[in-house]
């Protein structure tokens, strides 16, 4: 009886091995399925992004007039609307090219003649600039410095000196002092 015993003890042990072995493998096969499904689905959304390729996105021809300054030789039928419309994609900004051209009447510009076209943004910002009904005066600055900057035009000061009411100094010079706000018309 002891060797039947055994001998079913050995066949138990052989067929708990077999079972044990056929679980492992089918475990593993699962969990090998798993990972690869895991991995290609990691390649097929990041093949999609395009991380750190050091692609060049292309500009249209009207966003890169707009960034950089240019010149523009004026043709028949032209006005400074029409050009600020045409690069700034607003007719808006044709004071700020009137500004920059030094011109002193904007509804006479003449046949081939060339303009300054400034970038897009030093427009915008002259044209903040313009706007400016009142200046803070600094140290050193005198109504032709300011007129300089808030018309583009120094010898418009003695405008800026009567709006802020005419005042001189003893020795004949235009009062303006560091410090005050003055008024800036339009």
């Amino acid at each position: 009886m002891a060797k039947s015993t055994v001998s079913q003890l050995k066949k138990s042990l052989t067929k708990i091995k077999w079972q044990e072995s056929y679980a492992s493998f089918i475990l593993g096969a699962i969990i090998v399925i798993v990972l690869g499904l895991l991995v290609a689905n990691f390649f097929s959304r990041r093949g999609g992004q395009q991380i750190d390729t050091g692609e060049q996105t292309t500009q249209s021809k009207e966003q890169a007039m707009a960034q950089e300054k240019q010149e523009y030789k004026v043709v028949a039928g032209d006005s400074l609307s029409k050009i600020s419309e045409k690069y700034y994609g607003s007719m808006d900004l044709w004071p700020v090219l009137a500004r920059e051209n030094n011109i002193a009447n904007p509804n006479i510009i003449f046949v081939d003649s060339t303009l300054n076209i400034p970038a897009k943004s030093d427009a915008e910002n002259a044209q903040g600039e313009m706007a400016v009904t009142s200046y803070q005066v600094t140290e050193g600055e005198t109504f032709f410095k300011i007129a300089e900057k808030v018309y583009g035009n120094g010898s418009r000061w003695t405008v800026l000196h009567q709006a802020n009411g005419g005042r001189r100094l003893p020795n004949g010079n235009p009062l303006v002092m560091a410090g005050t706000a003055i008024v800036v018309p339009r």
